[in-house]
């Protein structure tokens, strides 16, 4: 996956969140926050996470209202948000 993509919005922000869930839930986390705006895409991954989303958004405050959004979902255990560094 290459997160520095060329996009529309000049100022967007590029955001990886991992998400640790209740155990067997990763499938249905993911299938919910896939379907969220910004998400360009979530899935199980096996490690430290049980979930990755891939995000863009417009700037950081729609961020934080999305990473809450996620964190406050009943089967979330824990987020840890990454944005990307662009040069």
């Amino acid at each position: 996956m290459r997160l520095l993509e060329m996009t529309d919005k000049e100022n967007a922000v590029k955001a990886c969140v991992l998400i640790r869930v209740r155990p067997e839930q990763h499938y249905q986390v993911a299938a919910e926050i896939a379907s969220f705006g910004g998400v360009k895409s979530a899935f199980a991954v096996m490690g430290g996470a049980d979930v990755v989303a891939r995000i863009e958004v417009e700037d950081m405050r729609a961020l934080a209202a999305l990473a809450t959004r996620i964190g406050n979902l009943p089967d979330v255990v824990t987020t840890e948000t990454f944005v990307a560094a662009e040069a």
